[in-house]
């Protein structure tokens, strides 16, 4: 049987009332017509094709939980139509819009399985549709025998099969187990990765404030040194003032010892002429 696809740009709505209207959820009048319309245009109903087909149709797709419910109250009536007593056809259509929601193809099927479930089906079909008040001829008989025997040689098989299922079952849960610890131990050293990133950078942060506080200490140091070399400069001209005032005093006291005043040389004259009158 093909497989129905999921997806769709454009769905057909001829053959159905949609009311247009604002609408704010998601009732099952509205996933009936959305499953409805998925038939027609041979859609797989699945839910993500049902979100689609709301959005498409009425502009809102809803949440999972709530499509979910309603497509699952969906799919029990239609599987109460095969209690109903419709025809064959019909009871094959049902089953199949109800098992087949397009994700499974039949090549990811095991051939030995596909083999001995279409001979179980068959063989089961026959026995069912056999009406009561048929004969059954020599030569029915011999086939039904052989379908018979055939049916029981492809039950044989079924344990194999299952032994093989449970092989791939048991190696899926392993590398999801692997998948899993590695993820873990991935997400482990991203934590340990950043917890020493974290320290690398609280360590850096603490040298950068220490290097600020050995900055404006040695700017407050400076600062005091420049107010004291200003102090120093400041006494250091004031004693090269004085000293220069005191070199001039000096000097100046100099030059009037070895230089005698006017006005003393005729006194010393007056007295030596005094000393001469005397004699």
């Amino acid at each position: 049987m093909a497989k129905l696809p999921t997806t769709f740009q454009s769905l057909d709505l001829s053959g159905f009332q949609i009311e247009e209207k604002q609408y704010s959820a998601v009732t099952r009048e509205m996933v009936d017509t959305a499953c409805a319309v998925l038939q027609k245009n041979r859609i797989g109903v699945v839910i993500r094709s049902v979100q689609a087909a709301l959005k498409f149709i009425y502009g809102i797709g809803g949440s999972s939980d709530t499509v979910c419910g309603l497509l699952r109250e969906w799919r029990n009536d239609h599987l109460l139509l095969l209690k109903a007593g419709r025809g064959e056809k019909d009871i094959v259509s049902v089953i199949l819009d109800a098992t087949d929601d397009g994700l499974l193809d039949e090549l990811d099927i095991p051939e030995e399985y596909l083999m001995a479930t279409r001979q179980m089906a068959i063989a089961s079909y026959r026995l069912a549709y056999q009406k009561a008040d048929t004969s059954v001829s020599g030569e029915r008989m011999k086939v039904l025998t052989s379908d018979n025997d055939l049916l029981q040689q492809q039950l044989k098989d079924f344990p194999r099969l299952q032994l093989e299922l449970n092989f791939y079952k048991s190696e899926y849960e392993r590398q999801r187990s692997e998948l899993k610890e590695a993820y873990i131990n991935l997400n482990k050293q991203q934590l340990a990765d950043s917890e020493q990133f974290r320290q690398q950078l609280d360590s850096l942060h603490q040298e950068r404030n220490d290097l600020l506080v050995k900055l404006n200490s040695a700017v407050g140091e400076k600062q005091v040194l420049e107010s004291q070399l200003s102090t120093l400069q400041s006494q250091l001209k004031d004693a090269n003032e004085t000293i220069t005032r005191l070199e001039s005093q000096q000097k100046s006291t100099s030059e009037t010892a070895n230089d005698p005043s006017p006005k003393l040389v005729p006194l010393q004259k007056q007295r030596n002429s005094r000393h001469k009158n005397s004699g």
